[in-house]
């Protein structure tokens, strides 16, 4: 395995849901919701939606990203029971850049250039973390083994080309 490797990727389906109701209506739509917030878990699809699972980040109490790597019957039912459950809770644009990091050096090449513990992910593997890395605001979950990062789609160039520089190993001096 190498050392780093970066992968941008491009999810079928991605929404954002914010508003007081937002976990009562994923719960509704027989998402299962994490229990508290930043943390991430793979949400069996209700039944009737597919064999996709669906992504479901807790950004903070009222807050959710949730993303579907294939099709897109769960995010398409959420976005309508959004617009008609009557529910405090609304389907916001997530438009992110998201990128899968992984190799067996991950965490100590994300080191370089992120102020962030990364062990305490091993701690806790559903955490999900909102952070600074090269000086971009990013939010990140393990999944599986890989590292998933989300980032606003105008910092994706910059933080592709930022991580594929970690791909290398330095020579010498400080580098970032």
């Amino acid at each position: 395995m190498s050392a780093l490797r970066v992968t941008v990727l491009q999810p079928a389906a991605r929404i954002g849901l914010k508003g007081p109701d937002a976990a009562a209506l994923l719960q509704q739509a027989g998402i299962t919701v994490p229990s508290a917030a930043n943390r991430m878990l793979l949400s069996a699809p209700p039944a009737g939606l597919g064999a996709w699972p669906v992504r479901v980040l807790r950004l903070g109490n009222t807050e959710f990203l949730l993303e579907q790597d294939e099709g897109d019957a769960v995010i398409g039912a959420v976005r309508t029971l959004a617009r008609t459950a009557g529910l405090r809770a609304h389907a916001v644009l997530r438009a992110d850049c998201c990128l899968l990091l992984e190799g067996n050096e991950l965490f100590d090449r994300l080191s370089r250039v992120c102020a962030f513990d990364f062990t305490q992910l091993a701690a806790q593997p559903d955490m999900a973390v909102m952070t600074l890395l090269a000086e971009i605001s990013v939010t990140f979950a393990l999944d599986g083994s890989q590292l998933r990062l989300w980032a606003d789609p105008g910092f994706a160039t910059y933080l592709t080309h930022t991580l594929q520089s970690l791909t290398s190993a330095p020579s010498h001096g400080v580098h970032a």
